[in-house]
């Protein structure tokens, strides 16, 4: 069974959370937030424990963790379970400092622990089927890429504070599938 320890129980935790429940051999054990009602909420509907951040990352009860937190507070995170050799799966972006990413790229591979950033469009199959399509040369040379994006809905305006803002945010999407 595969132990995991979700940091960050708001929006992008809650869909993480249900994608973990769809895992067979997967489970939640524990969450936290900074914020208490999000933590509870979560840890009902998972019937996972509550924790700080530390304290999941330490817990012999947790064999990786995802990080759904504000971006500015991978880069600590990231650092804190790499030490602890958790595996990690971290939202993207990692941070809004290439300096700052490519030491975590450093901090995870001397760890040796696996991580992966959410670039999560790479896997939908719509996407997957247009890539196919254009490499068995079906569509013919590409010329001109539009990309448009969504949300199902709008996040906080807290969350675009600290997340670098949409276009840093969601155009890091746009890029991956360009």
């Amino acid at each position: 069974m595969l132990k995991i320890g979700l940091l960050g129980c708001g929006r992008i935790g809650q869909v993480h959370a249900r994608s973990v429940g769809q895992i067979e051999g997967a489970v939640v054990t524990a969450v936290s937030d900074a914020f208490d009602a999000p933590a509870e909420a979560l840890a009902a509907r998972t019937n996972a424990k509550v924790m700080t951040s530390e304290e999941l990352i330490a817990c012999a009860d947790v064999d990786a963790v995802v990080i759904g937190t504000p971006t500015d507070i991978h880069y600590d995170l990231i650092h804190l379970a790499a030490a602890a050799s958790k595996a990690i799966f971290c939202e993207k972006p990692v941070d809004m400092s290439a300096d700052r990413i490519r030491d975590c790229i450093s901090v995870v591979e001397k760890a040796g622990v696996p991580f992966m950033t959410a670039f999560n469009r790479r896997f939908d199959p719509n996407f997957a089927n247009v890539q196919r399509r254009i490499e068995q040369g079906e569509i013919g040379a590409v010329e001109i890429v539009t990309i448009q994006s969504r949300d199902p809905s709008p996040p906080p305006v807290s969350y675009i504070k600290s997340s670098g803002g949409l276009f840093r945010d969601m155009m890091i999407h746009d890029l991956d599938m360009a």
